[in-house]
C-alpha cells in the first residue's frame, strides 16, 4: 500500500511542548540485546519445494512477539525464515521460559515442506498468548505452482509455553490474495482465539476484495468458517488487520486501507460485540492520507509497508501506531487513540521524530505505560554507501500526552540485506508489555548479524530504576 500519514499543524511547537512535559518521566534502558535467530535449521534447504534454491539461508524478517499473561517469564517470538525473491522456508518460532535470558527455536508441524507439510513457502507469521496461557500461530502457507500463488491462511497452537506445536488447522482454504495475518488469544475466555486476514490484489481490478475473521473455541483444534468484517469498493482493498479485544468483550479490529478510486489511503476501526459473529462499519481513524512513494536518492526503494500495529490498555484504550514520513528524508510516526471502545479517535504524531521512519510497533504494559519501538534513517549519512537505521524506543506514561525517547539498536546498515523489495527488514517488527517493561523483536542487518544477512534480535527494555526483577513476576 502506497499511503502517507497526516502532518499535524504546529508540530514543532506541539515537539516542544512534550518534550519539556517528558523531562520528568523516568528513562527506560535496553537491559538485554541479543540475536535469538541463531543458524538456519535448514541449511541443507528443503528438496520438493519450489523455488527452494532461490532461498538465502540466514536471511530472517519480519518479526512479531507476545508474553504469556499465565507466566510472564514466557516470551515468544516468530518470524520467517530463510528469505528469498520468490519463497521463504518457513516461518521459525523461538521461546523462552526465563525473561528472555535464554531461548529454544523450534518448527511449527506441517507448515512447509521444511517441516514435514505440502506448501512450498510459509509467510506472515503472528504469535499471541491467552490468558489461560495457550500459544496461538497464525501464518500463511504457500503453493507457488500457480501465479499468483495461492495461500492457505493456517494456525497452530502450543500449551506448553512454545516448546512444541500442533500440526497446522486450516482457518481458510487456499486462495490467491490471502494475506496479512494476525491471531489473537482471548485474555479472558478459555481456549477463544480470534484470527483475521484479507484478501485483497493490488493489480487486479476491479476486484472483490474483502476483509475476514475466524474464530477458535477448542484451543486452535478447530476454526469457524469465515465471517465478513468489511469489503471496501472495487477499486480498493483493506490490509494487515489487527485484533484487539477489549476489557468488555469487545472485538476491535483495526486496518490500513488504500482507495485508488478517491485517491487516498486512512486507517479504519471495525468493532464485534458479539465475539465476531456480526461487525459494525468501519469507522476511519485520522485524516485522509496521500498515496506517494518514497525513494532513496543512492538506493531506491525505502522501507514503506504501511502496516499499522495496536494494542489496548488495562484500563481499555485502544491505540494504533503508523507511517508518518512527509518525504524520502523527513517524516515520523503517526499515533491515534480511542477511549471509548474504537468510536471516536484523537491523532497525534510521536514527538521527536523527524527522519524518515517506518515499521512502528506498539504495546503498552502491566501498569498502563505505553511504548512504541520503530526504526528511523536519523543517522544516515548521504554518500557515504551505506542506508543506515537506528532502533528507537519511546514510552509514555500519561496515555500519550508526553514521551521519552531511548535507542535500542544500531547503526544497521540496511543496503547489506539483500531485498529491498521485501523492505529490507520485512512488513512489521514486535513489541509486548511486561509487568513494568517492554519485550521487543526486530530485524538487524550488518554489522549486528552474524548468521546471514540478517538476524532477529531481542531487547527487555525496562525503566531504568533500578528495579530489575519487576519485569519477570
Amino acid at each position: 500500500m502506497r499511503v502517507r500519514s497526516f502532518v499535524a499543524v504546529g508540530l514543532a511547537l506541539l515537539v516542544s511542548v512534550l518534550l519539556v512535559a517528558a523531562a520528568g518521566a523516568s528513562p527506560y534502558k535496553v537491559k538485554r540485546l541479543q540475536a535469538i535467530s541463531g543458524p538456519s535449521p535448514f541449511a541443507a534447504g528443503c528438496p520438493g519445494a519450489l523455488f527452494d534454491d532461490t532461498n538465502i539461508t540466514g536471511h530472517e524478517l519480519e518479526t512479531v512477539i507476545t508474553v504469556n499473561p499465565a507466566n510472564p517469564r514466557n516470551i515468544i517470538a516468530a518470524w520467517k525464515q530463510d528469505v528469498g525473491p520468490d519463497s521463504t522456508r518457513s516461518d521459525l518460532v523461538a521461546s523462552s521460559l526465563d525473561g528472555g535470558t535464554t531461548w529454544t527455536r523450534t518448527t511449527i508441524p506441517g507448515l512447509t515442506v521444511c517441516t514435514g507439510g505440502t506448501a512450498d513457502a510459509g509467510s506472515d507469521p503472528w504469535v499471541s498468548a491467552g490468558g489461560d496461557g495457550t500459544v496461538y500461530f497464525g501464518g500463511l502457507a504457500a503453493d507457488l505452482s500457480t501465479a499468483p500463488p495461492t495461500t492457505a491462511v493456517v494456525a497452530s497452537h502450543s500449551g506448553d509455553g512454545g516448546r512444541t506445536w500442533s500440526s497446522v488447522a486450516t482457518v481458510a482454504p487456499p486462495l490467491q490474495g490471502n494475506e496479512t495475518d494476525a491471531i489473537t488469544g482471548s485474555p479472558t475466555l478459555d481456549g477463544h482465539a480470534y484470527m483475521v486476514w484479507a484478501n485483497f490484489s493490488t493489480e487486479e481490478f476491479p476486484r472483490t476484495n474483502t476483509l475476514e475473521f475466524s474464530r477458535t473455541t477448542d484451543s486452535g483444534t478447530t476454526w469457524s468458517p469465515p465471517v465478513l468484517i468489511d469489503q471496501p469498493g472495487p477499486f480498493a482493498w483493506d490490509q494487515a488487520p489487527r485484533l484487539l479485544v477489549l476489557p468488555n468483550g469487545t472485538l476491535l479490529t483495526l486496518f490500513a486501507r488504500t482507495d485508488l478510486e478517491a485517491g487516498f489511503g486512512a486507517h479504519y476501526a471495525a468493532r464485534s460485540l458479539d465475539e465476531g459473529r456480526t461487525w459494525l462499519p468501519p469507522v476511519q481513524l485520522g485524516p485522509h492520507l496521500p498515496l506517494t512513494e518514497f525513494v532513496h536518492p543512492e538506493f531506491g526503494h525505502l522501507p514503506q509497508p504501511h502496516f499499522p500495529s495496536a494494542a489496548v490498555a488495562p484500563d481499555g484504550t485502544a491505540y494504533l501506531a503508523f507511517e508518518n514520513n512527509s518525504s524520502e528524508t523527513s517524516g515520523g510516526i503517526g499515533l491515534a487513540k480511542s477511549r471509548d471502545g474504537g468510536l471516536t479517535w484523537s491523532s497525534s504524531v510521536l514527538p521527536g521524530v523527524s527522519a524518515y521512519a517506518f515499521e512502528p510497533a506498539i504495546a503498552v504494559n502491566k501498569r498502563g505505560a505505553v511504548g512504541v519501538i520503530w526504526y528511523d534513517l536519523r543517522n544516515d549519512r548521504p554518500g557515504d554507501g551505506a542506508l543506515t537505521a537506528d532502533v528507537w524506543f519511546a514510552h509514555s506514561h500519561n496515555r500519550g500526552r508526553s514521551w521519552r525517547q531511548t535507542h535500542v539498536a544500531g547503526p544497521t546498515d540496511l543496503q547489506t540485506a539483500p531485498l529491498p523489495g521485501h523492505n529490507y527488514v520485512g512488513e512489521y517488527q514486535g513489541l509486548a508489555g511486561l509487568r513494568r517493561g517492554f519485550a521487543a523483536a526486530f530485524t538487524l542487518a550488518a554489522p549486528q548479524a552474524k548468521d546471514g544477512p540478517t538476524d532477529i534480535f531481542f531487547a527487555r527494555i525496562r525503566p531504568g530504576n533500578g528495579h530489575e526483577k519487576d519485569d519477570r513476576r
